[in-house]
């Protein structure tokens, strides 16, 4: 009979709730006046509408049918023909007043205990639950040092006895060695990425930013893969400034540009800028593989994964383009997707301008 304190009732719900309680107070007040004038049966029955009541969201509305009924139980009262003893018939009346009104007060009572305490308990459990995504995040970060520490170790060594063995089969195994090094760093990045925007840990640095630095940063960075897969890359922006976390903008571009080096096999990545009334849009085109427009809607959910190229399945996590969206928000932006299958992708954010 009472409400879910964990789950308040909708409002269609509240609606059809007080409908039901207005049309049983109505009938009864009908019955109450025709054929019962000392109340008995009335007042029992106002204070069953006092307990559907009690299922309303909230309190106040409890009480506004509580005096609703009360209401109409004095004016049976003075509606209804004498019968019987007078002081009986008032008597029956204050009861039914009484009773409806202890209805009232002690079930809101109750409920309102009640949700208290199951407010208190989802508290505990949010608590316990913050308490271990730190614990998790603290871990992380004590053992990403030495992990990072080992991959440089080992990229180091692989580089060395890539230069000193002269043997191709041995080249071959030492190429195919240093990209998964290179995948196993980019998948504890993001990992530890993942780890500091659940822990809350991320602060924004605002600051003046020139764009070009950041595209001479990427441009080093992905010049040899591109090469590799013989991509023309093109960074095309005017000496613009915009005012941003630079560590941050950079993460977001660096994902969006490699993820549009893996996904094309032939023709261009362009990252360009364009002005904006209130500040500059950074656009990432390729022309890749391309998603399905029912695609778009998930490319931003953890560990989802474009599944229509089948060299790029067994790369990463499917983590990026997480992170691109929350560092997106962080920064008060959001990203926007353009894609069609088989003639590529564009994804374009508005940073405010210096």
């Amino acid at each position: 009979m009472f409400a879910n304190p964990s789950k308040p009732t909708s409002n269609h719900s509240s609606v059809r709730i007080a409908v039901i309680c207005a049309a049983l107070a109505a009938a009864i007040f009908i019955v109450d006046i025709q054929s019962l004038p000392l109340g008995v049966a009335a007042g029992v029955a106002y204070v069953g509408v006092v307990f559907i009541a009690l299922c309303l969201p909230n309190w106040q509305q409890t009480f506004v049918v509580a005096a609703g009924v009360s209401l109409l139980t004095i004016l049976g009262l003075i509606l209804s023909e004498p019968a019987g003893i007078p002081w009986m018939v008032v008597t029956n009346r204050l009861l039914a007043l009484y009773a409806i009104w202890i209805t009232a007060l002690a079930g809101t009572w109750l409920i309102r205990s009640k949700r208290r305490k199951s407010e208190e308990n989802i508290r505990i459990v949010e608590k316990e639950a913050e308490r271990a995504r730190n614990a998790k995040s603290r871990f992380l970060k004590t053992a990403s040092n030495d992990m990072r520490h080992y991959l440089q170790t080992l990229s180091l060594l692989n580089g060395a006895l890539h230069k000193t063995v002269n043997e191709a089969k041995a080249q071959e195994m030492f190429a195919k060695q240093g990209d998964a090094l290179a995948e196993l760093s980019d998948l504890l990045n993001s990992l530890l990425e993942i780890s500091e925007f659940e822990s809350g840990e991320v602060e924004l640095e605002i600051a003046e930013t020139p764009i070009q630095e950041v595209f001479r940063q990427l441009q080093d960075e992905f010049a040899f893969q591109a090469q590799a897969k013989g991509l023309q890359v093109e960074f095309d922006c005017q000496a613009e400034v915009v005012l941003s976390d630079g560590m941050l903008l950079t993460r977001i571009l660096r994902v969006l540009v490699s993820n549009a080096i893996r996904y094309t096999d032939k023709g261009r990545v362009r990252i360009f800028c364009s002005s904006e009334s209130g500040g500059l849009r950074i656009t990432v085109r390729d022309t890749g593989i391309g998603m399905a427009s029912g695609e778009l809607a998930m490319i931003f959910d953890e560990f989802y994964r474009i599944d229509n190229d089948p060299a790029a399945r067994n790369n990463g996590l499917g983590l990026g383009l997480s992170i691109v969206e929350r560092s997106a928000k962080l920064l008060g932006t959001t990203v926007d997707v353009e894609s069609e299958p088989g003639r590529g992708s564009s994804f374009s954010l508005l940073v405010p301008a210096g």
